[in-house]
């Protein structure tokens, strides 16, 4: 069961309209049954409509103009302040804008020294590049070459073979006579 502390903690929410549906119910239900509650209610009650009937307390014209002269003197307090910081901030991104701008022209120099000398650089690999690609073409020749004078020579060595095998070894040193038909019949 909750206590009665609980119900007046939802008693204040009501009349603060913070309060639910449920809660409407549970504190009425309790009101019903609670005289020390309903006493709080009522107190709540009476607090409520002396608020309401109350009449606004007024400042005296000397009070007023003086609460107003200190309202305009923070006021004006405050414009110069921002004045002062407007100004502040100003210089502050006068001298960053500066100092990037520096750090820009130091480093587009350092960038422009960098560029020459991989200019440099490139135009050095390029020329060894270059010849180390020549060389490779003068060396595929040269492969081509000594390839063809071998495949020559074998071919030389194979006819000269086919020619020993075809020709008995001393005619091949003589020259072949050629005779007519007639000629060749009569020394049979």
């Amino acid at each position: 069961m909750r206590s009665c502390d609980k119900y007046q903690a939802d008693i204040v929410a009501l009349f603060d309209n913070e309060a639910g549906d449920d809660d409407l119910r549970l504190a009425g239900g309790h009101l019903q049954n609670c005289p020390q509650c309903r006493a709080f209610c009522l107190d709540l009650i009476a607090i409520r409509r002396i608020q309401t009937t109350a009449p606004v307390p007024s400042l005296s014209p000397a009070a007023r103009q003086a609460v107003l002269d200190g309202f305009k003197a923070t006021q004006s307090g405050h414009s110069e302040s921002r004045r002062a910081r407007f100004f502040r901030l100003a210089t502050l991104v006068r001298w960053a804008a500066v100092l990037v701008i520096g750090v820009l022209a130091i480093a587009c120099l350092a960038l422009g020294r960098t560029a020459k000398d991989l200019r440099t650089r490139l135009g050095t690999a390029e020329q060894q590049v270059a010849a180390i690609h020549e060389q490779a073409k003068l060396a595929e020749s040269e492969e081509r070459q000594r390839k063809a004078l071998s495949a020559l020579y074998f071919r030389m060595a194979e006819l000269e073979e086919r020619v020993n095998r075809g020709s008995p070894s001393q005619r091949a040193s003589f020259p072949v006579q050629a005779y007519d038909r007639a000629e060749r019949q009569n020394n049979l």
